[in-house]
């Protein structure tokens, strides 16, 4: 197992974990969020050949709509 950083909290996942299987283990739904990877943003497109390493950094921000 790997620890990676989710939004302020340790987390231990399988190593060579994709950004869209990290979503899908975490139960987020991945159409309304943004994702940085070590101070870096992850285009949707890439979140399936983009793997999360060991001690790395993930930023999720969900969109909230409101009027």
């Amino acid at each position: 197992m790997i620890h990676v950083l989710v939004n302020g909290e340790i987390r231990e996942f399988p190593p060579g974990q994709s950004i869209a299987h990290l979503l899908h283990s975490l139960q987020i739904p991945s159409d309304r969020v943004a994702i940085e990877l070590n101070k870096t943003i992850v285009r949707k497109r890439d979140w399936d050949r983009t793997t999360v390493g060991p001690d790395s950094q993930i930023e999720i921000v969900e969109f909230v709509g409101g009027g």
